[in-house]
């Protein structure tokens, strides 16, 4: 796989190569958007590898002791 620095440095010398203006508005889309697919990446590769959700039922509350007195005396 390869790291952050090499993407941006490749996207930036295609954009140096094709004329594009380099300012920092376009090196911080840049840093931003690369960072942010390789995070998307990662979330998706987690949630690939994880274990298969296994829903359980819920146990029911405990009674307090108010709810078993009112029971008593009805």
């Amino acid at each position: 796989m390869l790291d952050r620095e090499s993407l941006e440095m490749t996207v930036l010398q295609m954009a140096r190569i094709q004329g594009e203006k380099l300012d920092r508005h376009t090196l911080y889309t840049v840093r931003n958007e690369i960072r942010n697919a390789l995070a998307a990446k990662e979330r998706y590769r987690r949630t690939l590898e994880a274990p298969p959700y296994q829903w359980k039922k819920p146990h029911p509350p405990r009674p307090s002791n108010n709810e078993h007195l009112h029971s008593v005396v009805k």
